[in-house]
């Protein structure tokens, strides 16, 4: 992917921005650098894979923020700056495919309730909807805490490794192939873990970015939490929401899960 696309996805689209934005999605100038090439990670905010802002690295809310290769890990946490974009700059040396994790800590929100229906309703989130209407809550705001986990792969060089295996995150989406080593027309398929179990009956939606442009494709994921998704040239992020009835903590009624995956097509 070129830097002219790159830096395309992370132009801020305030105009086009819906008013309340709520996907966080890690991407890297390019995903594609050589090896010895610094490689910017950033950390957005917004929806429709349209970036309404950078955000800059923060420590007391990033709980992991590592590089993964094969068995090898490295804590980025203290290439970030506080309140500093980018969230790290990293140097990758030897060619291969790199996987960057970031999980970050529980926040609270509060909706009145015709966002919260909507935004339920907007991530496929029927069952919840139908709880809080058998419940009799879909008049009233709705509480949540929610939680983010967040994954980008980046290639550097010619050599193509095997899928990144599954990291433990609470909520992720783990690509069955390296989508490094397919060609557009090929299909990728993920499996979504929550507490490292398939996830059945869940929404991914696999957004692309071409020039200005995005599009989406949605899935439903099978019983064994898979979902699959037709590929062309352009950036990626497949993000999804998964969310239950929140039992320990006051003031809080639902917790949600985030997980968004990012990664080039060329």
């Amino acid at each position: 992917m070129s830097a002219r696309l790159a830096a395309g996805i992370v132009t801020l689209l305030l105009a086009a921005a819906p008013a309340f934005a709520h996907d966080y999605w890690l991407l890297p100038d390019s995903f594609f650098v050589k090896p010895g090439e610094v490689a910017a990670l950033r950390l957005h905010v917004g929806d429709g894979f349209v970036s309404e802002k950078e955000r800059p690295f923060q420590k007391k809310p990033t709980l992991r923020f590592d590089l993964l290769r094969g068995k090898e890990t490295v804590d980025l946490t203290p290439l970030g700056v506080e309140d500093k974009t980018p969230v790290a700059a990293i140097t990758l040396k030897d060619a291969g495919t790199y996987l960057v994790r970031m999980d970050r800590a529980p926040q609270k929100i509060e909706l009145d309730a015709e966002k919260f229906n909507k935004y339920l309703a907007e991530e496929g989130l029927d069952a919840i909807l139908e709880q809080r209407r058998k419940l009799g809550e879909d008049k009233k705001p709705g509480r949540e805490r929610y939680v983010r986990c967040l994954k980008s792969l980046v290639q550097c060089g010619d050599v193509r490794d095997e899928a990144a295996p599954a990291v433990g995150q609470k909520l992720e989406m783990v690509p069955l192939a390296n989508p490094y080593t397919l060609k557009a027309g090929e299909t990728l398929k993920v499996r979504v873990l929550f507490d490292g179990k398939p996830l059945a009956g869940a929404k991914v939606f696999a957004h692309r970015r071409a020039g200005e442009k995005v599009t989406t494709q949605t899935a439903q994921t099978t019983a064994d939490g898979e979902a699959g998704f037709k590929l062309g040239e352009g950036a990626y992020l497949l993000r999804l929401v998964h969310m239950r009835r929140c039992a320990d903590e006051d003031g809080v009624d639902w917790e949600s899960y985030w997980a968004a995956l990012t990664f080039g097509m060329k």
